[in-house]
């Protein structure tokens, strides 16, 4: 028997997200304080030792939390198609990386090496072992191919593909409220320990603890004022919302522009007729549909920063922000030559209208400028919970403490204006080839409608049949981008 679908209320909606934005105060909390013991206890090296291991635990669950109920309230309160599926992508690629630091890959996550210190003490770990299968489980529900295209991106034509799978959020909210459960099974073991470590540190000099909290609380306030500015801007948020309102018909709209380029260039194979010019539209509209995702991502993440609560939130949207860079302009241009060679841009730069684009050399300035400053490092910390045996937790919270957040909302306009820039770019280059074809079609095409007209007045239908074929093979080349 199928089963009915419920559709959730408004009420039940608003709970969700109420609970939600709770979960994200009550963590940070926590982790807040988690991490200033692992400062007077830690030496923030995975070495075996029972309560740095506890201590990790806690800290990697409390922040992968933090991320999905942040995306979860977000995901709940639009109504916008690339808004939802935008979430739905963070909050998978945020419970894979949390997989893989409580799992491991290869038994080596932080559950797996407690269990294995408490076996080789004879102490019981069965209460663990539990959270590791469950852990487990929650992983094989995540889509590796999913977190990869999020974390890297991929070619236009896939990440579309990709996306329009994402059609159904109640599947993420069930993940969510499993993720949930295993942190609450966390919570559980782990509280009574904590108890003991704050017992334990009442000796510690708390005029020491209060100086750390300050340093932070310096940059909380200048980027809590910024903040407040922003949201005292009502007409910012009317802009995010027409900026966003169209975007998953626009992604349809490129991407129904590129497949009929597609089919245009297997129509002109089977008859063996040159199609280089379709090939160059088409890297056109790949390029288009490129800057669309990177366009609407970094909008998604300024709403995100907007509807924020804390600032360790807001870091959060600002390191979503520094992947999606890295990610696009990979694709886009390339951070080194290997990367040039295999980049959209470098299929552009062989269309020979390209040189004399006027744009054409300010847009790859722009690009270098902004791909030469990458930092692998920083990037992979803001994508992974993990890098083998180091444990990234610890730093992105110290980044998302210390992060300047003027700097990074600045950032963001400099990629929205490259973005707007090279939409204008290619409008330009494809009018400059519309005039290149317009003149080549007319030399051929003015003798061919002159040999119609005589042989339509002469009544020679084979001829105007000829004619009309032609005609119709020509106008392949008249698309419009």
């Amino acid at each position: 028997m199928k089963k009915v679908r419920i559709i959730a209320n408004e009420e039940t909606i608003n709970i969700l997200i109420s609970n939600a934005k709770k979960t994200i105060a009550d963590s940070e909390c926590l982790l807040h304080d988690t991490e200033l013991i692992k400062v007077e206890i830690c030496n923030n090296k995975l070495q075996g030792n029972y309560l740095q291991l506890v201590l990790e635990l806690l800290s990697g669950s409390l922040l992968g939390i933090c991320e999905v109920c942040s995306n979860l309230k977000e995901m709940l309160s639009s109504s916008n198609t690339y808004v939802k599926r935008y979430h739905m992508q963070m909050i998978n690629l945020s419970q894979y990386e949390w997989c893989i630091y409580l799992g491991g890959k290869d038994q080596n996550g932080v559950l797996a090496n407690l269990i294995h210190y408490l076996n080789e003490q004879h102490y019981n770990s069965l209460e663990l072992k539990n959270v590791l299968e469950k852990v487990r489980q929650l992983g094989m529900k995540c889509n590796v191919g999913l977190r990869s295209m999020t974390a890297h991106y991929d070619e236009p034509n896939i990440m579309y593909k990709k996306l329009l799978a994402l059609n159904d959020e109640d599947v993420y909210v069930r993940r969510i409220s499993e993720q949930l459960l295993i942190h609450d099974m966390i919570l559980k073991y782990v509280s009574p320990i904590l108890q003991m470590i704050k017992e334990g540190l009442n000796h510690i000099d708390k005029e020491d603890i209060r100086k750390s909290s300050f340093e932070f609380n310096i940059q909380d306030i200048l980027n809590a004022k910024v903040a407040e500015a922003f949201n005292n801007k009502e007409e910012l948020d009317i802009m995010i919302s027409h900026q966003i309102a169209n975007a998953w018909n626009d992604i349809e709209s490129m991407k129904r522009l590129f497949d009929t380029c597609e089919k245009i260039i297997e129509y002109l194979k089977s008859r063996q007729i040159d199609y280089n010019r379709l090939i160059e539209m088409r890297s056109l509209v790949e390029m288009q549909l490129a800057v669309s995702f990177m366009r609407y991502d970094l909008i998604c993440s300024m709403d995100s920063y907007l509807n924020a609560q804390s600032n360790t939130e807001r870091s959060i949207c600002f390191m979503y922000v520094y992947r999606i860079e890295t990610a696009a302009l990979t694709h886009l241009y390339g951070y080194n030559e290997e990367r040039r060679q295999n980049s959209i841009w470098n299929r552009i730069k062989t269309i020979p209208e390209y040189k004399s684009t006027p744009l054409s050399n300010d847009i790859e300035r722009n690009l270098k400028i902004l791909t030469s400053h990458f930092d692998s490092t920083r990037r992979n910390l803001y994508t992974h919970y993990r890098e083998g045996s180091k444990l990234n937790i610890s730093d992105r919270w110290h980044c998302a403490n210390k992060m300047d957040h003027p700097k990074e909302l600045m950032q963001i306009l400099q990629l929205v204006t490259l973005c707007k820039n090279i939409h204008q770019y290619l409008a330009s280059l494809l009018s400059v080839m519309n005039t290149t074809e317009k003149k080549k079609n007319d030399e051929i095409l003015d003798p061919i409608r002159s040999i119609k007209e005589i042989a339509y007045k002469n009544n020679l239908q084979d001829i105007v049949k000829m004619s009309d074929k032609l005609l119709s093979i020509f106008s392949l080349f008249n698309v419009k981008l």
